[in-house]
């Protein structure tokens, strides 16, 4: 339950069992798949399964210095892109549509909400990217902005251009992908689109009950009336999630770290993306964060990765007295 990313947990077979090999089975034929397009274009063999693993598992970790632009091959970027945005789809789904159930994607309001995220943040980077003079070619414009977008959302991490140079607004849109990430169920980091959801959904009850008190409204995601519990759990954990993240910025400040570089680390960690700005950017690393630092990052990536609960019951004396 604590392993499973997000919120709620559903089976696709009755033993549990079944359901895990469903999931395991999914995972291996994506990463496969990934692996063999990557090795028909300029990959080298080795290249090709270390990326296909970093991808699919949106870890993020390349070869090479320089991530993807080593290559600087549209198609690789391309099949990069597909499969990332594979990886932050919930498994449960893809695993569905691969035995023909396609009903489940079509009214599947995380998924939309997934694609219209992508769909608006396109435009905004692709728009930002000409305004600021960045538009040196049709990838600069396409690919490469829609391959930021999906590394970010998804956790992934791979570069394939300097962003920084694409303006501040870039930069915010990134804390905002960075913050919610891809759907629950799918081995994304950050607090996730369902979340988002949640929260929007209860935000617009709320507002409506201030106009009309006597109405009674429910949170609806797929067309199933979400428990209140399960929604003052989702509002306890954003909060949380805000918290840990402000408080590890602010903690990196005092370690000497520039204000922006250390709350955009702070974010990068807690989502579990790996991006960096300023001096932990391009031609950068967060080798130059002091020992002190790198001890908070990674307790950072910890909590973030367990999906926090898991972690700060650590920190409860009621676990401890049982």
């Amino acid at each position: 339950n604590a392993e499973v990313t997000g919120i709620t947990h559903e089976k696709l077979r009755p033993r549990i069992s079944q359901t895990a090999k469903g999931l395991w089975a999914v995972y291996f034929v994506l990463s496969a798949a990934l692996c063999l397009l990557l090795w028909i274009g300029p990959m080298d063999f080795f290249d090709s399964v270390c990326h296909a693993l970093s991808s699919m598992s949106t870890g993020g970790f390349s070869t090479r210095d320089d991530s993807v632009a080593a290559w600087d091959s549209t198609y690789i970027k391309i099949v990069l892109t597909i499969f990332m945005f594979l990886g932050g789809v919930n498994f449960a789904l893809i695993y569905k549509a691969g035995t023909g159930n396609f009903k489940g994607l079509l009214h599947n309001d995380t998924l939309k909400a997934y694609l219209r995220i992508i769909l608006c943040m396109y435009i905004a980077f692709a728009v930002t990217i000409a305004i600021n003079g960045q538009a040196n070619s049709i990838s600069s414009v396409t690919i490469d902005p829609l391959f930021q977008i999906i590394t970010t959302i998804s956790s992934t991490g791979l570069t394939v251009s300097n962003f920084e140079n694409w303006g501040s607004f870039i930069i915010a849109l990134l804390f905002i992908l960075m913050f919610f990430g891809a759907c629950a169920g799918s081995t994304s980091g950050g607090a996730k689109v369902d979340r988002l959801l949640y929260l929007l959904k209860n935000t617009n009850n709320e507002l409506y009950r201030s106009i009309h008190p006597n109405s009674i409204r429910s949170v609806r995601i797929n067309d199933s009336i979400i428990p209140p519990e399960t929604v003052d759990k989702v509002i306890a954990f954003l909060c949380i999630y805000v918290m840990i993240i402000a408080l590890g910025g602010m903690v990196l400040t005092a370690l000497n770290i520039p204000l922006v570089d250390a709350f955009f680390s702070s974010f990068s960690c807690v989502s579990n993306i790996g991006l960096g700005a300023g001096v932990t950017g391009y031609g950068g690393s967060f080798e130059v964060i002091p020992p002190a630092g790198k001890w908070i990052l990674s307790m950072l990536m910890l909590t973030g990765r367990l999906e926090i609960f898991t972690v700060l019951v650590l920190f409860t004396p009621a676990f401890w007295s049982k």
